[in-house]
């Protein structure tokens, strides 16, 4: 069965929802701003969460965006979700 194209806009509001109740700024477009984050449903692969900073910030605050990183999984994966990370832990897959 393919879960990520199952996992349409009903799961994409189910991990918003989730990730503003465990107190995160969710954008309301792809784009993440000002820490905030990015979540949209991709057909082929199911929802994608991205929190987004310059090149410059990826190595300079490597420690704040793992512990991120650590606490959007702990959230996801605490409310029943698997969870993938792809492009070196830049992007969340959730496929259920």
């Amino acid at each position: 069965m393919d879960t990520a194209s199952g996992a349409g806009p009903d799961l994409e509001q189910v991990v918003r929802r989730e990730l503003t109740d465990a107190g995160f700024i969710v954008e309301p477009s792809l784009v993440s701003a000002d820490g905030g984050l990015g979540v949209w449903h991709d057909p082929t692969r199911g929802v994608i969460v991205t929190w987004n900073t310059s090149a410059e910030g990826l190595v300079k605050y490597a420690t704040v965006r793992t512990a991120v990183r650590l606490a959007l999984r702990t959230v996801l994966i605490r409310a029943g979700h698997q969870v993938k990370e792809e492009f070196g832990g830049l992007e969340l897959i959730i496929t259920s």
